[in-house]
């Protein structure tokens, strides 16, 4: 039962070290870049945008709930992938459905725990 424990606080402080790169990356991008003006994007890009914004609010709040935080990331994916008509698995998307997953199975583990 303690080498579970173990093996389950590292997952965790895993998905929260990947999960802070995701969001340092995409806070990076968008300061980079600028905030999209909604006034000028497409309904489909503004669409795009609400899933994003639902995957990083997913990251920061699994922070304090895993389970509420793995369930907004993995929403915001298939969200994501629904708009866009599937989701290509690259240097951001991969990592935050590995996250999102960790998230929501650890936060569900430790209910059994």
């Amino acid at each position: 039962m303690n080498r579970e424990r173990q093996i389950l606080a590292i997952l965790r402080w895993s998905a929260r070290v990947v999960g802070t790169a995701i969001l340092a990356l995409i806070v990076t991008i968008a300061v980079g870049e600028g905030l999209p003006n909604p006034f000028v994007l497409s309904p489909r890009e503004l669409l795009l945008f609400a899933a994003m914004l639902m995957m990083v609010v997913g990251l920061v709040v699994a922070w304090k709930w895993e389970r509420i935080g793995g369930v907004l990331i993995l929403g915001g994916l298939a969200f994501f992938a629904i708009v866009n008509h599937g989701l290509q698995l690259n240097l951001v998307f991969g990592p935050m459905l590995a996250v999102g997953l960790i998230f929501l199975g650890g936060g569900w583990k430790s209910l059994k725990v």
